[in-house]
């Protein structure tokens, strides 16, 4: 009943909470509402996140690498509508032309690789960056799991501090790195080409002392595919036997690590409108983003269902889920210290169970194209983009200058 009272409070929907509020002689405006919504703590939001998140139970076979799961790390940032409250909150980034014209909200996501699934995220309401926000979610990463992450992570910094962690879920990562970063040492060249260095870990704010180092296994490789440029690559694993993960399956392995990048495609294309987002406030807008990423889990679970060739037939509607899921935050905001973390984690379960059942049927057809006018400017239009499904072509450089 105290949960229902506040859902119905808050929200101000309904005929219960017109007649309560006329009862009690109360006049609610829009604005007060807003505020009310404003003043949930974002805790109970990441503990729905923490609670719903997690790997798929068997998954697919092509997300997997040996006995290791897939999973990669990123991050991704959400354009902040021009409002009073988000002018005052923060503040725009820039370069040398003038301003941006929004301001951006910066989310880091843990995702299962292939299913497009979700396993964590961190919202930096306080406009924290994505470096910071990435190390929050290694806590995260599942047994067996074998992290993928581009060039921002490949530094000793962060893995030294992801090892940690690794150690105990028995995982590994598998890293790009940029080419001009110095080693400390080379202990071993290997027979396929790659070599074993010792990398240092630097103290933050202090270039000149190193907190700690760490052994890793040196990759340089060339990719190349018919009608592109060639490109080098730089990697650094914690696979250090050359049998069990030759350098030329890491090499292939490591471009799998875009699947992240159209998992975020997928979260503003499919769940959201846009990059722009559409809640006034930072702290309704962490709101909207962490429903949007409990419903690409949604999908990804429904997925996870199919046969194979099978095609989804059933849709994710975001309103349905934000509609589901506030009277579940509202009652673990207001049953926190009465109910039971298996009664917490049941109510959650639950409601996986009711957004799956309000799942929409797949769109028609329509029976005319769906086209915009465009507008004519000055500047030329790109035409005949380059595409191509050929395979990579994938030579280890086994020396470098």
């Amino acid at each position: 009943m105290a949960a229902l009272l506040f859902h119905y409070t808050v929200s101000w929907t309904g005929s219960f909470a017109e007649h309560l509020f006329w009862l009690l002689g109360i006049q609610m405006a829009e604005s007060t509402l807003s505020e009310r919504r404003q003043a949930l703590p974002f805790e109970v939001f990441e503990e729905l996140l923490k609670r719903l998140l997690g790997p798929i139970v068997g998954g697919s076979a092509q997300g997997f690498y040996r006995q290791w799961r897939l999973v990669a790390i990123d991050g991704v940032s959400f354009s902040l509508p021009n409002t009073p409250q988000v002018n005052r909150a923060c503040r725009k980034g820039g370069n040398q032309n003038g301003k941006a014209a929004f301001a951006k909200l910066q989310c880091s996501a843990l995702v299962e690789l292939v299913m497009h699934n979700p396993l964590a995220a961190c919202l930096g309401c306080k406009g924290e960056s994505e470096w910071k926000l990435a190390q929050g979610l290694l806590v995260h990463l599942p047994e067996k799991c074998l992290l993928l992450a581009d060039r921002l992570y490949g530094c000793g910094a962060f893995l030294v501090r992801a090892m940690e962690r690794l150690k105990r879920c028995d995982g590994h990562f598998l890293v790009r790195v940029k080419q001009g970063l110095k080693v400390l040492r080379q202990i071993k060249r290997l027979e396929d080409g790659s070599r074993l260095v010792e990398v240092k870990a630097l103290v933050p704010g202090d270039r000149h002392r190193v907190a700690g180092t760490l052994q890793v296994r040196e990759i340089y490789a060339t990719i190349k595919r018919p009608g592109f440029r060639p490109v080098k690559v730089r990697l650094w694993t914690s696979l250090s036997d050359p049998e069990q993960a030759p350098a030329e399956e890491l090499v292939r392995l490591y471009v799998m690590r875009w699947e992240q990048e159209l998992y975020f495609r997928e979260l503003k294309r499919e769940l959201g409108v846009n990059d722009l987002l559409r809640s006034q406030t930072v702290e309704t807008a962490a709101q909207e983003v962490a429903a949007m990423i409990v419903g690409s889990s949604l999908i990804a679970h429904e997925r996870a269902k199919l046969k194979p060739g099978e095609e989804l037939q059933h849709r994710i509607s975001f309103i349905k889920t934000w509609e589901s899921l506030e009277p579940l935050w509202l009652t673990l905001l207001v049953g926190a210290d009465i109910l039971s973390e298996q009664q917490k984690q049941q109510l959650c379960e639950r409601f996986y169970w009711l957004a799956s059942r309000r799942m929409m049927a797949k769109k028609r057809s329509r029976s005319c194209p769906r086209a915009m006018k465009q507008p004519i400017q000055a500047w030329p239009r790109k035409k005949n983009q380059k595409s191509s499904t050929a395979p990579h072509n994938i030579s280890i450089v086994g020396s470098v200058s």
